[in-house]
């Protein structure tokens, strides 16, 4: 989605075209849970994401994403980079940015939560998302974590 319709919010460092980073821009957590704090489930489906990042093999997730996400990612103690500048869009403020994906970031979200165990579920076949493990495809980024 990125580089198809918000390549103009890449100014910074140029679209990311690598198949160790994925777009993660949808996230929603209905009004009633939103209060619950840092621990509450917009955390809990962050440290998920982490997990699965981390189990397949990825370095950075994000993408688009509300503003309001950024000092969410800080308190995580996530190290999320910008790829450009915000930007308002039908009176909402938006930014390109990718979230680091390592160990720490997920030992950070979990001392938060509290827990030492996964949150993420697999059923059935899983197919990879990066097709060949090891593998990474030049890119145009000019700066990567």
């Amino acid at each position: 989605m990125v580089s198809e319709v918000f390549s103009h919010m890449c100014e910074r460092s140029g679209v990311p075209r690598r198949p160790d980073w994925a777009e993660w821009t949808r996230t929603f957590v209905v009004p009633d849970k939103r209060t619950a704090g840092l621990r509450g489930t917009l955390t809990q489906l962050c440290c998920a994401v982490m997990e699965y990042a981390l189990d397949e093999g990825l370095s950075a997730v994000g993408g688009v994403q509300e503003t309001y996400f950024m000092p969410h990612h800080g308190a995580l103690k996530w190290r999320a980079e910008p790829m450009g500048m915000a930007r308002e869009e039908n009176g909402e403020w938006y930014i390109v940015a990718y979230i680091e994906v390592n160990e720490a970031a997920l030992a950070s979200v979990r001392k938060i939560l509290g827990i030492e165990e996964s949150l993420l579920v697999r059923r059935g076949a899983q197919v990879s998302f990066i097709d060949v493990p090891g593998i990474r495809a030049e890119c145009d980024v000019s700066e990567s974590f």
